[in-house]
């Protein structure tokens, strides 16, 4: 009945909304569909979508300092990311993706402290933000701090039953946690 739900929201929400779409329920109903999504294609076919609306920043300006900092990235240049990452999320504080990606790039340059301190800050403004929750359990596993591993992926469950970070509880995908 919950999944029905989901579904229903996901389906009907888009219809009521104005002629400009509703992004706000649009990202609801996507984000309640995947909660109880009973498949993991079920969740594949959702998870990008909810990437989109992560990814969507606040106005143009912001959105060229996360397309930047991306495309450094993407050619290892974790410097440059940084710095356009460290402009976006002083200039928006509030827009939670520019924090997560700014904790991935701590992550991936192995500076787990500052990386933990975004992903806190991310989850201040997006406490679903599976994303991030997931991040968090990856950086306790490779500190060895299993147990807080297990909790952050347990709550990542909550709001994306498929995700691989599974792994860490070494309960199989569809079984009861």
């Amino acid at each position: 009945m919950k999944r029905l739900c989901a579904i229903l929201l996901f389906l009907v929400l888009p219809g009521l909304a104005p002629a400009q779409g509703n992004y706000a329920a649009e990202y609801e109903a996507l984000l309640s569909a995947l909660a109880v999504a009973e498949t993991p294609a079920e969740a594949d076919g959702l998870v990008p979508q909810i990437w989109n609306h992560w990814l969507t920043a606040p106005d143009p300006v912001a959105q060229e300092a996360l397309d930047t900092a991306l495309e450094h990235r993407r050619a290892y240049d974790f410097l440059g990311a940084l710095s356009h990452l460290d402009r976006l999320v002083e200039t928006y504080p509030d827009y939670a993706e520019g924090w997560n990606q700014r904790a991935t790039i701590y992550f991936l340059t192995g500076n787990f402290e500052k990386s933990l301190a975004d992903v806190d800050e991310v989850l201040k403004r997006e406490p679903r933000h599976f994303g991030a929750l997931a991040g968090r359990a990856m950086i306790y596993y490779q500190q060895g701090r299993v147990p807080l591993a297990q909790i952050a992926v347990r709550e990542a469950l909550k709001f994306h039953p498929f995700l691989a970070e599974r792994a860490i509880l070494d309960v199989p995908a569809g079984e009861d946690l």
